[in-house]
């Protein structure tokens, strides 16, 4: 298993294989991409770079974008990935509106479980979070998830102040249940002054969770996140916005859409560009220097007793 310096094992992807998308939401940070790039991956190489990541200990991947959805591939993508030994939990980030077409292919092609993008029941409030996304097809796209089978269904709510701060009780009552977990996430913007209007800060939910949870269940390799049991529900609570803790249980290596790996979400200056030198003809050696490259990049971007800048520079 390799490590970085900081410690950390890699043992998950986290593959954006499209920059495009269907909605335009307010808080989208483009997975940290500043550039915009159409030069995507093809099914192939991105089972080869995923076949790479299981010789170091990557066992997880999560398929995002953009909107993976909108690749006309996505189900050769989802077969090639989960035909690659070694990988024990394959799923994806999606906004959920073309889901109902999708949502049994993609398990028959060996898709895991999805985490769905929803912020809101209330249609004018989604439809001005996704400047005109249609909530009703969002909805039976999580339904349809569910009848699939892509479960532990993951909602995952960005909680923004005075928007839809106020439906979070109303969104554990809806998303209840065996099959769906509620993610509630603090609020990460590329725009400051966004985030500096729009940020909510869920301490104090969770405080409120801790005193009416059940059960409470740290889950240690990711993030140290909580997941807490409540009567017919399940809840997580995200916060990775000056969280040193977060920074310190990070075990994931993002890979962006054009073919680059990612080692901080929080950073896009030290980028390995690993597609141009497949494309030429390197060799699986060759490619797995620029993976190890990649993880010795890695520093957590918040520290315990500083903030951002100590991150910075210091790969």
């Amino acid at each position: 298993m390799l490590r970085d310096t900081f410690g950390r094992p890699i043992t998950s992807m986290r593959i954006s294989i499209t920059q495009r998308c269907n909605f335009r939401c307010r808080y989208c940070h483009h997975e940290g991409i500043t550039e915009t790039s159409h030069n995507e991956m093809t099914p192939q190489e991105i089972k080869r770079i995923v076949s790479l990541g299981v010789r170091f200990g990557v066992r997880k991947v999560k398929l995002t974008g953009g909107e993976p959805l909108v690749r006309e591939d996505v189900v050769e993508i989802v077969e090639g990935i989960a035909g690659v030994k070694g990988i024990e939990d394959l799923s994806m980030t999606t906004n959920a509106y073309y889901l109902v077409d999708y949502a049994h292919e993609l398990k028959r092609a060996g898709l895991d479980r999805v985490n769905i993008s929803l912020d809101t029941l209330r249609s004018e409030v989604f439809s001005w979070i996704t400047r005109g996304g249609d909530l009703s097809r969002v909805v039976a796209g999580v339904e349809a998830a569910i009848d699939a089978g892509l479960t532990p269904v993951k909602i995952n709510m960005v909680v923004m102040r005075g928007i839809n701060d106020n439906e979070i009780h109303e969104m554990l009552a809806r998303f209840s249940g065996e099959n769906v977990i509620l993610q509630l996430i603090e609020l990460v913007a590329s725009d400051r002054e966004f985030f500096q209007r729009y940020f909510f800060d869920l301490d104090g939910f969770e405080e409120e969770l801790a005193k009416r949870a059940i059960a409470v269940h740290e889950r240690r390799f990711m993030h140290g996140r909580r997941q807490y049991q409540l009567n017919g529900a399940r809840v997580e609570v995200i916060k990775p916005m000056h969280n040193s803790r977060f920074c310190a249980h990070c075990t994931r290596l993002r890979v962006t859409a054009d073919g680059k790996f990612k080692p901080c979400l929080m950073r896009s200056d030290n980028l390995v560009d690993f597609l141009t030198p497949m494309r030429q003809g390197a060799s699986d050696e060759e490619l797995a220097k620029l993976f190890k490259e990649a993880v010795l990049r890695r520093a957590p971007f918040f520290r315990e007793g500083g903030d951002e800048e100590r991150g910075k520079g210091e790969a």
